[in-house]
């Protein structure tokens, strides 16, 4: 009978736990930037920033402003906290599954005649292992790093559009 108890609390010790990020989800201020460009021209300089970062346009409604995209790759834990795992002696940051996803969803709201407001938000999702436990889908908590990273790309390509300028033809 002992040797049936310690079984079973070795057992149950060396059965795996999950916890969830305890990291603050980025601040909704964080997440937005506005551009001195009217609706059509920021929405172009999002789809090109979407095209130079490879991602795959999986959802777009341009009278709503929204883009929903997947990027070609995963993420790291740069980018955003899995949680932690512990087992009998150890505890230690899920990592990311290789076949882990990044979603970015966009949207673009016009802000008056020559402005508008660009949000991002970014969903990763990971498949973990726990040990003991089946593998299950997980949300990662972002850390901002992706949608600053997309801001900054977004700003720039901003500075870059113009309308066309019409020239009168010679001759």
């Amino acid at each position: 009978m002992k040797r049936l108890y310690l079984c079973l609390l070795l057992t149950l010790a060396a059965a795996g736990c999950f916890y969830p990020p305890t990291e603050k989800p980025v601040a909704d201020a964080t997440n937005q930037i506005t551009l001195a460009l009217p609706f059509d021209l920021a929405w172009e300089a999002v789809h090109t920033v979407i095209a130079d970062n490879g991602f795959r346009i999986i959802a777009e409604d341009p009278n709503n402003g929204i883009i929903e995209t997947q990027a070609a790759t995963g993420f790291s834990l740069k980018d955003a906290d899995c949680g932690e795992l512990r087992g009998i002696a150890a505890k230690y940051r899920a990592q990311p599954d290789a076949g882990s996803s990044a979603v970015y969803n966009f949207a673009v709201k016009p802000q008056g005649n020559e402005a508008s407001v660009v949000v991002v938000q970014a969903v990763f999702t990971s498949s973990l292992h726990v040990p003991m436990h089946p593998m299950r889908d997980e949300n990662c908590l972002s850390r901002g790093t992706q949608e600053a990273r997309l801001f900054k790309e977004i700003e720039a390509q901003a500075h870059k559009e113009h309308r066309p300028e019409f020239k009168p033809p010679t001759g």
